[in-house]
C-alpha cells in the first residue's frame, strides 16, 4: 500500500469506500467498504482505471496550460459522492471515493495527505 493510500485509509474524518493505488500499467485495490463490495465487477474496476490514467495523461497538457506543474488532488462532486485523485508519480496515483454531504473534510484530507506525502 502507498503512503498516499495508507493516508486515506488512516484519515479520521471519513471512511473511504474503495482506495486504489493507480500505477501506469496496472491498479491494486487498497480498500474496500464492506457496504459497497458488491457493487463493482472487476470490469467496472478496469474501465474506471483506464478512464482515470487517461485523464491522468491529458491533465500534463492542462496543467501546463494553466502554469502549474503539480496539484494536490483533483476532485468530483457529486450529489452523495466525492471522488479524489491524489496524483504520486508521473501517470500514477491514488484514486479515493467518499461518501459525500456539505460537513465532508475536503481541506482536511487534502491537508492530511499532502503532509503524509512530505514525510
Amino acid at each position: 500500500m502507498s503512503t498516499i493510500s495508507e493516508a486515506i485509509v488512516a484519515f479520521d474524518g471519513a471512511t473511504p469506500r474503495v482506495v486504489a493505488d493507480l500505477r501506469s500499467v496496472a491498479f491494486e485495490i487498497e480498500h474496500v467498504r464492506d457496504d459497497v463490495e458488491d457493487r463493482y465487477s472487476n470490469a467496472d474496476l478496469e474501465k474506471a482505471y483506464q478512464l482515470v490514467m487517461s485523464n491522468q495523461i491529458t491533465g500534463d497538457e492542462f496543467k501546463n496550460l494553466v502554469g502549474r506543474t503539480q496539484y494536490r488532488a483533483q476532485t468530483l462532486f457529486f450529489d452523495d459522492l466525492v471522488v479524489f485523485l491524489f496524483p504520486s508519480d508521473r501517470y500514477d496515483a491514488v484514486f479515493a471515493s467518499f461518501d459525500y454531504d456539505e460537513a465532508f473534510p475536503v481541506t482536511e484530507l487534502v491537508s492530511a495527505v499532502s503532509e503524509a506525502r512530505s514525510d
